[in-house]
């Protein structure tokens, strides 16, 4: 053997997987970080539109009952309101009427005193007497 020519260790099969290889390399698919990416992006922008779909949702509803609302407080306020005033006077000035006699009765038969003004009625029970349109001077309600 020439000092040009040496022998070259054999390769075992290990060496040959390692470096050189008749059979070629294939390599495994995997996903890339961007498709990775992409797909977090879209699952994220899809939950970020369902999120976004409830809330608009239920500002539908609010807005719904808001309306609802606004309806019955406009329809009730306007219609019949002096009607229902003038009712609730009337009947606070009867039911004050009916209280003075009953006490009349009950002071005449107890002390034998009859009078007693509805100023003084109302002004013991801390009622405005201009509120019910009391006539001091003739002891009545004004209508």
């Amino acid at each position: 053997m020439t000092p040009g020519k040496q022998k070259r260790p054999q390769a075992t099969e290990e060496d040959q997987d390692e470096t050189t290889s008749s059979e070629p390399k294939f390599k495994v698919p995997r996903k890339s970080p961007k498709k990775e990416n992409e797909v977090d992006n879209n699952e994220d922008i899809l939950h970020e539109i369902q999120e976004t779909r409830t809330r608009l949702k239920e500002k539908e509803e609010t807005v719904r009952k808001l309306r609802l609302v606004k309806m019955y407080r406009t329809k009730w306020e306007m219609q019949g309101l002096d009607t229902v005033t003038d009712q609730w006077l009337q009947a606070c000035q009867e039911a004050l009427a009916d209280l003075r006699e009953k006490v009349r009765e009950i002071r005449a038969r107890e002390t034998g005193e009859e009078e007693l003004t509805l100023k003084l009625l109302m002004d013991n029970l801390g009622i405005d007497t201009k509120l019910l349109k009391l006539d001091e001077a003739e002891d009545c309600f004004t209508t």
